[in-house]
């Protein structure tokens, strides 16, 4: 008598699972494919060969991407990707939780001057924590991207001197492209109409100015008369205009604890790049 081989109805088995599998890869979703501008924000290493890179695309929003082999001698970027890159990007994204896959990068500016002035790198590194910080995942916002681009054209472009006044003028026009703009004439609290050309108090819980009564202890951050101009200027004024300011070390640093303190209660991050801008 035979004995029917125990490996054929494993065999059989395996086959099943096999047919299984390729049934529920081809009900899933097929991978998208986007060609967008981009602006590279971050680089790190991934391995010998490859590098995880942070993107702004302007049509899809903040991606993170694998670039597979950028780090090779021979690859389809041209060279080790670097941040501050901007260019023409290919990717595939399936899930906007997951790594994307970067198939081409046509780079078009490299923003140098941001490499070359310490002003000026300190500045691009605040853009690109702010940026972080506020801007969610895969969600399109060609503005926010157009304004990134224009500071960093500025950053690379402006004396050393006047770059403190592009990052900072790039980081409350982000918050008020985000929905965040502060209040500036009247008290963000009740209302009341705020004396023009005098000291005030910043409410980073609120996001505006606050009258005397409504201030609330230890929540609001002084400024002064030159600070409350400076903001107001810095967030409304002709971007041809912005590398004309230039910020004494008083008033940079009432708006500098201003806008940490704002993003550490929307975003519950802490800037570290402000420190040197």
């Amino acid at each position: 008598m035979t004995r029917r081989r125990p490996f054929q109805a494993q065999g059989l088995q395996s086959l099943g699972l096999v047919f299984i599998l390729l049934r529920r890869v081809a009900e899933e979703e097929p991978v998208a494919m986007h060609k967008s501008t981009s602006l590279v924000l971050r680089c790190q290493d991934w391995s010998e060969t490859s590098q995880v890179v942070l993107l702004l695309a302007r049509d899809v929003g903040r991606v993170r991407c694998l670039a597979k082999g950028s780090r090779r001698p021979k690859n389809p970027f041209g060279g080790p990707l670097d941040r501050w890159i901007l260019g023409e990007a290919v990717f595939s994204l399936r899930d906007p939780n997951q790594l994307a896959v970067l198939v081409e990068l046509y780079e078009t500016e490299r923003f140098e001057g941001v490499r070359r002035r310490l002003e000026a790198f300190y500045g691009a590194s605040l853009v690109t924590e702010l940026v972080v910080a506020l801007v969610p995942e895969a969600d399109p916002q060609p503005e926010v991207f157009d304004l990134a681009v224009r500071a960093l054209a500025l950053l690379a472009d402006v004396p050393a001197d006047a770059c403190r006044a592009v990052a900072y003028a790039f980081a409350w026009r982000l918050l008020a492209l985000l929905g965040y703009s502060p209040e500036m004439a009247r008290c963000v609290e009740c209302g009341t109409l705020l004396k023009a050309g005098a000291p005030a108090d910043f409410s980073p819980a609120s996001g505006g100015l606050v009258c005397s009564r409504c201030r609330k202890p230890g929540d609001a951050c002084r400024w002064s008369a030159r600070a409350v101009e400076a903001v107001r200027f810095l967030a409304g004024a002709d971007w041809n205009e912005i590398p004309r300011v230039r910020l004494s070390e008083a008033t940079r640093r009432e708006v500098r604890t201003a806008l940490e303190r704002r993003v550490a209660e929307l975003a519950g991050k802490q800037l570290s790049a402000s420190e040197y801008v």
